[in-house]
C-alpha cells in the first residue's frame, strides 16, 4: 500500500464544498488555505492537528480541521452580523456532509468539535473572528 497525505486531501475537500457557496451581502466570501490581500471577510481553512488512529486493517486518521471566519471592519463598527451569517452558512454545508470529495480516502465520521469567539482592535481595523473546529475520521482506501 502506498501511504498518502490525508492533510492535503481533507483540506482540498473542505475548500471544494465551501468555495463559492458562502455569500454575504451579495458577495461570494473567499474560502481557502490562502486569502486574497484585500478581502474584508474570508474563511481560512487549516489543519489544527492530526493523529494516526489506525486499527491495523487500514490507515485511519483523526484530523481536526479549523475554519477561521474573519470580518475586518472600521474601528467604529464592531458588527457581528457578517461572521454570524457566514458561520451559519458553513455549519449548514458541513453538517450535511455525507462524503467529502477525496481521492484515495473515505470519510468515516465528521462532527463539530468546538467554536471560539475573538475580537481584535488594531489601529486600522476592528477584527471579529470565529473559529470553528471539525473532527474528522478518514480512512485511506
Amino acid at each position: 500500500m502506498i501511504y498518502r497525505d490525508p492533510a492535503h486531501e481533507i483540506l482540498k475537500a473542505y475548500v471544494a464544498i465551501l468555495k463559492g457557496n458562502i455569500i454575504y451581502d451579495g458577495t461570494v466570501i473567499p474560502v481557502g488555505t490562502r486569502i486574497p490581500r484585500r478581502a474584508k471577510e474570508y474563511v481560512l481553512i487549516y489543519i489544527d492537528s492530526m493523529e494516526d488512529f489506525s486499527t491495523g486493517d487500514a490507515p485511519v486518521y483523526k484530523i481536526w480541521v479549523t475554519m477561521q471566519i474573519v470580518s475586518m471592519q472600521n474601528i467604529t463598527e464592531g458588527d457581528e452580523t457578517p461572521v454570524n451569517s457566514i458561520q451559519e452558512q458553513i455549519m449548514e454545508v458541513v453538517s450535511d456532509i455525507q462524503m467529502l470529495p477525496m481521492d484515495h480516502f473515505k470519510l468515516i465520521r465528521t462532527m463539530p468539535a468546538g467554536m471560539d469567539r475573538d475580537t481584535d482592535l488594531t489601529d486600522n481595523s476592528y477584527n471579529i473572528v470565529r473559529i470553528l473546529r471539525m473532527l474528522n475520521f478518514i480512512q485511506q482506501l
